[in-house]
């Protein structure tokens, strides 16, 4: 009696923890994973190990691969930040909301301008807010800030869906550290010192003329020009002169915290908020965009890695960023947040061939494909790094050769989040998660556009039964 007790409470127990083992999993599977995604800034194809690199150690970035799927056909809306970036935010092409230029200035070039990432456009980040999501980007934004005033905020990341902001409402340049030569609008700056030269020395030659009796002028004339030159100058030196103050400068949500920033300390307070955030949101669901300044020029890199790799300049910002990815994956084990995490990393377009400083490159490889930076039509433009991490859901170790698209991030996102897509749009992105998982082999992109500002350069065909 006593032993056929004993089975009948040990095969209930069995029982038990197998329904709730099940159940639990289930649990796990139908809840809503944390979302970590890494967006480099010119990071080219070539630059990291696992797509082939074996002079740029890249250690971190290469366990995302083996750890989860790598993606060989990654690609970029527009080889430029700006509609690139764009582009990812929203899973639509950059010309769809306004974000491509049909003139030379193909990306933002002032914090002080009107343009901007439109207020009515919908980020992934509004979409996962509205699932119960906190949403936080660090880093890189150059989507805009101010439409009408200094401080409407309407292109600002709070203002997109995102709940804390820390990091650069523009972009790194030359002009952000000091003995750099300046690289905003070079040619134009060049005339306009040009034609100030001119003007002040015409009102020099009035002048001693006058002082001289050799030439019949009245001082009230010679005063107007002087007033008149003074104003051209400070028309655009103002502007030219101070391009550190206005542009390089960070904020925490809608507060400056520097102005201009001091780009030796950049690095680490980019990852201290990183990983201030993860602690914050462990119980999560949280999304976080860390958008790198790194490997932007003028490549402002710590003293810890300067010197330390063998790609000169460039290849040490990238270990640099490389360690920050380790870091902050590390802070996601240290929660025992990893197995609970969809974690991916790209660039937001090719490497930029012509960063130059003399006979030092300053760009980055973008393998065997030909072009880079601001090249629509061309592969070294637009393909870029993609790797995807997630534990226990997607193949570790997987590579995965079919086209796919930054733009596609949206999607895969709305879904895992549980939301639903905007249906009063056009989204051109596809959720990737079949594709991801092996439950399809083919991508759901027939056709890949590929513009230079709003001119059409190229289309990728892929036949669907090839």
């Amino acid at each position: 009696v006593i032993l056929l007790c004993f089975r009948r409470y040990l095969l209930t127990a069995l029982t038990s923890c197998l329904f709730w083992n099940t159940f639990g999993l289930g649990a796990a599977m139908d809840s809503k994973p944390n979302i970590l995604l890494f967006l480099a800034d010119d990071l080219g194809i070539g630059d990291i190990g696992c797509y082939g690199n074996n002079t740029i150690r890249t250690p971190n970035i290469d366990r995302l691969a083996r750890e989860g799927v790598k993606l060989t056909q990654h690609i970029a809306a527009a080889p430029l930040c700006t509609p690139s970036r764009a582009a990812f935010l929203t899973g639509r092409y950059p010309v769809r909301s306004g974000m491509a230029s049909s003139n030379g200035y193909r990306a933002l070039h002032w914090n002080a301008g009107s343009g901007g990432l439109p207020p009515n456009e919908t980020t992934f980040a509004k979409l996962l807010q509205q699932q119960g999501y906190t949403t936080g980007l660090i880093g890189k934004w150059h989507q805009g800030v101010n439409c009408e005033s200094f401080n409407d905020h309407c292109h600002h990341p709070l203002n997109h869906g995102f709940d804390y902001f820390y990091g650069m409402p523009f972009t790194l340049l030359n002009n952000c550290q000091e003995n750099k030569p300046p690289e905003m609008d070079v040619s134009l700056q060049a005339k306009l010192w040009l034609y100030s030269q001119i003007i002040a020395l015409a009102v020099l030659t009035l002048a001693v003329g006058k002082l001289t009796g050799l030439i019949s002028v009245r001082w009230k004339i010679i005063a107007w020009f002087t007033l008149a030159g003074g104003l051209f100058f400070i028309s655009w030196y103002s502007s030219y002169g101070f391009v550190q103050y206005w542009n390089c400068i960070l904020m925490r949500n809608h507060d400056i915290t520097e102005q201009p920033m001091r780009l030796e300390r950049t690095a680490s307070l980019m990852l201290k908020e990183a990983v201030s955030f993860i602690k914050r949101n462990r119980q999560g669901p949280f999304l976080l965009f860390v958008s790198f300044l790194h490997v932007h020029t003028p490549l402002f890199t710590t003293k810890k890695f300067l010197g330390k790799s063998r790609h000169g300049l460039y290849g040490d910002n990238v270990e640099e960023m490389d360690w920050m990815v380790g870091k902050i994956l590390d802070s996601l084990d240290k929660e025992g947040l990893k197995n609970h995490t969809f974690t991916y990393f790209a660039s937001d377009h090719g490497g930029h061939l012509e960063g130059q400083d003399g006979s030092a490159q300053l760009g980055g490889w973008n393998g065997i494909y030909k072009g880079g930076k601001g090249m629509g039509g061309w592969e070294g433009g637009i393909r870029v790094p993609g790797v995807v991490r997630w534990p226990g859901v997607l193949p570790a170790g997987t590579v995965i050769d079919e086209p796919t698209s930054l733009m596609d991030i949206y999607p895969t996102l709305v879904h895992l989040a549980g939301g639903v897509l905007p249906q009063d749009r056009v989204i051109d992105g596809r959720n990737l998660m079949p594709l991801l998982q092996g439950r399809a082999q083919k991508s759901e992109h027939e056709f890949l556009f590929h513009y230079c500002g709003s001119y059409l350069h190229a289309v990728r065909w892929h036949q669907k039964d090839s």
